[in-house]
Formats: C-alpha cells, sequence, structure tokens
C-alpha cells in the first residue's frame, strides 16, 4: 500500500497544478479577451478530447505498460504546459494557443486517469482495492475543490507565469513519485 500511496500522492500535487493552471488560463482568456466565447473555447478545448477520447484510452491502457503510459501523459501534459510557459514568458501567447495546447493536454490526460486508476490492480492485493479506490476518488475530489481556490488566492500574487511554473514543478513530482515507486 506504500507505494500506491506515493503515486496517489504525486497525483494528487500533478493534479492540483493542473487544475491550478485551468482556472489561471481561463482567468487570462477572460483578461486579455474580455469575452465569455474565449473563456469557453478554452474550457471545451480542455475537455472536449478528454471526452472523446476516454473510451478509447481506456482499451488501451489495459493493453499497455500502465507505468509508462502515466509516465508519458503526465510528461506530454507537462511539455504543453511548458510551451504554454514559453510563450507566455517571450509575450508570444495567443488565445488560439491555448486551444490547440489545451486540446492536447486533454488528450494526454484521457490515457491518465484510466491508467491511474487500473495501477490498483496491479499493485495492490484484493483486500487493498476498496482502500485504494477511496483515495483516488479523494485524490481526484479534494484536487477539483483545492485547485480553483489555491490559483485564485495565488494568481494575484504570482500571476499566470507563476502557475504556470507551479504546474509544471508539479509536474515533476508525479514523474517521480512513479520513478520512486515503479
Amino acid at each position: 500500500m506504500s507505494g500506491f500511496t506515493v503515486i496517489a500522492l504525486g497525483q494528487f500535487v500533478s493534479m492540483l497544478g493542473t487544475g491550478m493552471t485551468r482556472f489561471a488560463i481561463t482567468i487570462y482568456a477572460w483578461q486579455v479577451t474580455g469575452e465569455a466565447t474565449a473563456l469557453a473555447l478554452v474550457g471545451f478545448f480542455a475537455f472536449g478530447p478528454t471526452v472523446l477520447l476516454s473510451p478509447v484510452a481506456g482499451a488501451i491502457v489495459d493493453r499497455a505498460n500502465r507505468k509508462l503510459v502515466m509516465m508519458l501523459s503526465d510528461l506530454a501534459a507537462g511539455l504543453m504546459t511548458l510551451a504554454v510557459l514559453g510563450l507566455y514568458l517571450t509575450g508570444e501567447l495567443q488565445i488560439w494557443h491555448l486551444y490547440v495546447t489545451g486540446a492536447l493536454s486533454g488528450a494526454f490526460e484521457s490515457f491518465q486517469f484510466p491508467a491511474y486508476s487500473a495501477a490498483v490492480t496491479t499493485m495492490l492485493p484484493k483486500e487493498q482495492y476498496v482502500r485504494a479506490n477511496g483515495m483516488i476518488s479523494l485524490v481526484e475530489s479534494a484536487s477539483g475543490v483545492i485547485s480553483p481556490i489555491l490559483a485564485g488566492v495565488l494568481i494575484g500574487a504570482l500571476g499566470i507565469g507563476g502557475i504556470l511554473t507551479i504546474d509544471v514543478i508539479t509536474f515533476c513530482v508525479a514523474l517521480l513519485a512513479l520513478l520512486v515507486v515503479f
């Protein structure tokens, strides 16, 4: 159970960073354009691929190395955040960049959660499944509630660049947790 707990903590930290970034990016889209359409499209492009690809992702994850899938999806989503950060820091970030990177991140994340939840069966004995599934639910729900609050508190002090930097760090924490356990 200790190995799974390390992975769960790594995923929690990563999901916090991702949630903070999503919140901050929607605020940024509103600030730059002043249009609700841009804000809605950022959310659409981030969640649309996840909804469309999740059924396929689950089938692929069942046939693949779950550790590798989690690592690659974390790495790819982290690279998308790094790309947005780079564009932001150079002053080149445009709204369409957020649509493209959001769609790619959403596509990669559609593989992340099935691999994470399926890891329970390979890491733990059956008597630990209930506890592990409870941890998975807690990680997902808590990060969904806490991340917008943290982003709202921190965006004034750190700006979008600071939130994106935190997200990159959280992806590194998740990858490190996976490397330590596997």
